[in-house]
């Protein structure tokens, strides 16, 4: 059959962007090659997404999967590896079908860039973190240590000041500042270690300390959570000389979410967007859909003869 409405997806983003077909009556599918809910699923405390106050991912994937099981919303666990998104009816290849649909959501998300040290994957969700916005409330007057040299580095510094007793950041040693002010790092409880590289990451059941290695010596500190903020890598590399995309790997939207293709829209973290959060992804989804539901609508007006 030839979908009104094919997702590429099955996080918050996509998940909303079905949602919001189905209500409107759309054929709709989603494709997802790992889980519903996505990376969700591998976080350990949600605590900034409204109605769900302390929740951990896994639960707040499954609540998302009955709201759509509540719906019959379709999903196909396969992973789309080529497209053909020229045309009225765009084609999506995965390992064992090609699925044809009218048009194409892709609510692909994107990875957090590790950084491949001992004890970094052992403390995730126990300690290493890849967002401060999302995880910092949880270490309320600790230490912390956040690694990286850009903008999200020091913004994340400067976000977990204000909420930890004690942060250092791990820089290269030109760290450049992207037009901020040095006074943004010039506060009490933020320690900048310029050309300190992270080695390892030690503790038990929890993070207790990260290791380092400056001038050539190896030292340590006592934390109880590392912020990696190295930068995110979009799941995009199947949409070079697909779909137009940004010098990161994110796919170009406009602020209506239609991508380079007509007929065919991203949301959620794989777009251009400032924000990568729960909140801003469901959000996505919705305005994606709803601009993939009036796509279809105005392709049946066109068919439709005249009276």
């Amino acid at each position: 059959m030839v979908y009104d409405i094919l997702i590429i997806g099955g996080g918050p983003a996509g998940i909303s962007a079905g949602i919001y077909a189905k209500r409107a009556n759309k054929s709709v599918v989603i494709l997802e090659k790992f889980a519903v809910g996505g990376e969700v699923n591998l976080l350990d405390k949600v605590d900034n997404y409204l109605g769900f106050h302390s929740m951990d991912g896994q639960a707040l994937a499954k609540a998302f999967k009955t709201h759509a099981k509540a719906l019959e919303l379709d999903f196909i666990y396969e992973e789309a590896i080529d497209f053909n998104l020229t045309g009225e009816v765009k084609k999506v290849m995965t390992n064992k079908h090609t699925y044809e649909a009218k048009s194409v959501i892709f609510a692909l998300g994107a990875n957090p860039r590790e950084l491949g040290i001992e004890g970094e994957e052992k403390f995730v969700g126990r300690g290493v973190s890849y967002c401060a916005v999302c995880d910092g409330n949880f270490y309320k007057d600790k230490n912390v240590a956040v690694v990286g040299s850009g903008d999200s580095a020091i913004s994340d510094a400067v976000y977990l000041s204000d909420l930890c007793k004690k942060v250092y950041l791990l820089t290269r040693e030109n760290m450049k500042l992207f037009g901020r002010s040095e006074q943004e790092l010039d506060k009490k409880n933020i320690t900048v270690l310029k050309g300190a590289e992270a080695s390892k990451v030690l503790g038990e059941n929890k993070v207790t300390a990260l290791e380092y290695v400056k001038d050539g010596k190896r030292k340590s500190l006592k934390l109880d959570g590392v912020f990696v903020a190295i930068g995110r890598r979009p799941q995009t590399e199947n949409l070079v000389g697909k779909l137009d995309l940004d010098e990161k790997g994110y796919i170009v939207c406009d602020e209506r979410l239609h991508a380079s293709q007509e007929g065919v829209f991203a949301c959620g973290d794989a777009r251009n967007g400032l924000v990568k959060q729960i909140a801003t992804a469901v959000s996505d989804g919705a305005v994606a859909s709803m601009e993939a539901i009036k796509y279809v609508g105005l392709m049946k007006a066109k068919k439709s003869p005249k009276k």
